[in-house]
């Protein structure tokens, strides 16, 4: 299976970002993984504006030893100045190539915009760097998570990151039909397509989250808001938008409006694409009614 190596956190160091860098803390914990915490200072009046880069190094180090587990992880912080935070932002992760990206994502204020349209669309599509948007207080492991999915490859790069992500839960794979009629679906070719997300059957039971589909007609963008916000997802995971279908549905010019609206974390694009030949799916899935 996957693993993450090198987890890249981008903060602005307000107070709700605590909760982007005690998840990056959790995770970097749980996959042994090399913690990078970057600030960039862009000169837009803020608190560390006027100290030197070391002085707000020794901040973000302070924040990381504050977090829970943070005192046990391998972690380096990195503050860099520039006007262009995004493009600072994915200028680092294309230097330092990290396995995942995380971010915060707060409503009503600058990070919303500022890790929205611009870094979603040049870091999560043009480089390719998966990035996991946080908004919700990191208090468990994500038990809960809705992946849609069109059968593409980068369907199945979803599902293995979702599953990489989760010790344990479930998963709920979405495909939403762009049909006027429910009657028009092949539903059983639908779910020889899920079987092929999930890929080869392994050998055994597998460990991880359990796996179940769901089966939806309609807008694709609608429809996976809708069951995110019924279905108490802490996680949704989307692939890259450089393929067709429901990540080109949701990434773009709707990319703001759609992960704004979304109640949970989000993470877009696979995590570890490529690394995943010791991967053992889940037993075939059965649609839900």
């Amino acid at each position: 299976m996957a693993s993450l190596k090198r987890i890249l956190l981008a903060t602005d160091l307000e107070p709700k970002s605590d909760r982007a860098l005690e998840r990056a803390v959790q995770l970097a914990h749980r996959f042994d993984a090399e913690l990078t915490a970057l600030h960039v200072v862009d000169g837009s009046g803020g608190r560390y504006d006027c100290l030197p880069l070391h002085h707000v190094e020794g901040e973000l180090q302070r924040h990381i030893l504050a977090a829970s587990g943070g005192a046990g992880i391998r972690a380096q912080a990195v503050a860099v100045r520039g006007d262009a935070v995004e493009h600072r932002v994915a200028g680092y992760a294309g230097l330092w190539r990290p396995d995942l990206l995380v971010v915060g994502l707060h409503q009503r204020d600058r990070v919303a915009d500022l890790f929205l349209a611009s870094t979603v669309e040049r870091i999560a599509i043009a480089d390719g760097t998966p990035m996991l948007i946080v908004r919700d207080k990191p208090l468990q492991p994500y038990l809960r998570a809705l992946v849609p999915v069109d059968f593409s490859e980068r369907s199945r790069s979803s599902v293995e990151s979702a599953r990489m992500l989760m010790e344990e839960g479930c998963i709920h794979l979405l495909h939403v039909a762009d049909l006027p009629e429910a009657s028009a679906l092949d539903k059983a070719q639908v779910e020889h397509d899920f079987r092929s997300v999930l890929g080869p059957q392994g050998e055994g039971p597998p460990s991880g989250p359990e796996v179940e589909t769901i089966l939806l007609t309609g807008s694709p963008g609608q429809r996976i808001v809708g069951l995110a916000r019924q279905g108490r997802y802490d996680l949704v995971a989307m692939g890259s938008a450089r393929r067709s279908g429901v990540s080109r549905a949701l990434l773009g010019s709707t990319a703001s409006e759609v992960i704004d609206v979304l109640p949970c974390d989000v993470l877009i694009g696979g995590v570890g694409v490529g690394m995943g030949s010791g991967w053992s799916p889940a037993p075939a899935p059965t649609l839900c009614p």
